[in-house]
């Protein structure tokens, strides 16, 4: 109980966080909506067996549209987190 609990408390005050940045920004976008604009970029890893019977995984990462960009510099986060692997790698 007392884990759940901490782990409560820790996402309010995670939450307060956010929500201070994203008005000392400007952005007045209210909570309930967030997940909504954020949930257009997404993660897919694509998986296929080469021709030596080795299974590759490329992740992928869609491009950020505006909202994420401007939600991300807001936060002090990268809108490309991940670096976007070439054709050949």
């Amino acid at each position: 109980m007392q884990g759940h609990l901490f782990v409560t408390v820790l996402a309010y005050h995670l939450l307060c966080v956010i929500q201070r940045a994203l008005c000392a920004s400007g952005i007045g976008h209210h909570w309930a909506t967030l997940p909504t604009h954020l949930s257009g970029q997404v993660r897919v890893t694509t998986s296929m067996v080469n021709d030596r019977k080795q299974v590759i995984h490329r992740p992928h990462t869609s491009e950020p549209e505006p909202v994420h960009m401007e939600i991300s510099k807001a936060l002090g986060l990268a809108a490309r987190p991940l670096r976007r692997l070439s054709a050949i790698e």
